[in-house]
């Protein structure tokens, strides 16, 4: 009975002291709270965000790579666009007819697309017609002690498939036939002239249409 009762009371003591502990108020300081109210961090992989970070980078490098390539090819296509209007408008080789054997004297000039022809029938009227290189079939020259004539052919399919001009001096028909078949040599044997100065490309035009007679027609 006496073991039951000091079990008994031991038991009660425990109990209230075990009351008393959890009714007490815990202070804490404030490193402890600030540490208790911050969010848990999440830890993260270094390799795996270093590899995406390392992905996302090179996306970016290619797509700047691209972009600059393609904006080289834009200024790259202006350049040849702009030399091609500029050597378009270098004339090669130009003659007129003579006056006062011509009232109104015609024009023939040759230049690095097209050779021009001009015929004038009055004051202040003409026509105008251009053949491309590439469509001059033949060009010939008839010349006399003075004078000269040029007899241009073109594939161009029209009412007129050759243009005869005449009365030009004989040195300025040689000159512009010489000129016209060196260059229909060069279209139809793919010689790439764009390269050429015009002094240059001139002195090969002249060689190349220079006939292997040894007359200088």
């Amino acid at each position: 009975m006496r073991i039951s009762e000091k079990l008994g009371r031991s038991a009660t003591r425990s109990l209230v002291e075990v009351k008393s502990f959890l009714a007490q108020e815990i202070i804490l300081t404030p490193s402890e709270r600030f540490m208790k109210g911050m969010p848990r961090i999440k830890l993260v992989d270094r390799k795996g965000q270093q590899a995406h970070s390392q992905e996302v980078s090179d996306r970016v490098s290619y797509e700047n790579k691209k972009k600059i390539e393609r904006g080289y090819e834009a200024l790259d296509s202006a350049a040849n666009l702009r030399q091609v209007v500029e050597q378009s408008h270098e004339v090669l080789a130009t003659a007129n007819t003579i006056f006062p054997v011509t009232l109104f004297p015609d024009t023939v000039f040759v230049d690095r697309t097209k050779v021009t022809i001009i015929r004038r029938s009055f004051f202040w009227s003409e026509d105008v017609l251009s053949i491309r290189i590439e469509d001059v079939l033949n060009v010939s020259a008839s010349v006399g002690p003075l004078f000269g004539s040029l007899t241009i052919a073109s594939r161009v399919m029209s009412t007129t498939d050759h243009f005869q001009i005449n009365h030009f001096w004989r040195n300025d028909a040689i000159h512009l036939k010489h000129i016209i078949q060196g260059y229909v040599i060069a279209q139809h044997n793919n010689l790439d002239t764009t390269n050429l100065t015009k002094e240059e490309l001139t002195h090969t035009l002249m060689e190349l249409g220079h006939d292997s007679t040894g007359q200088r027609l």
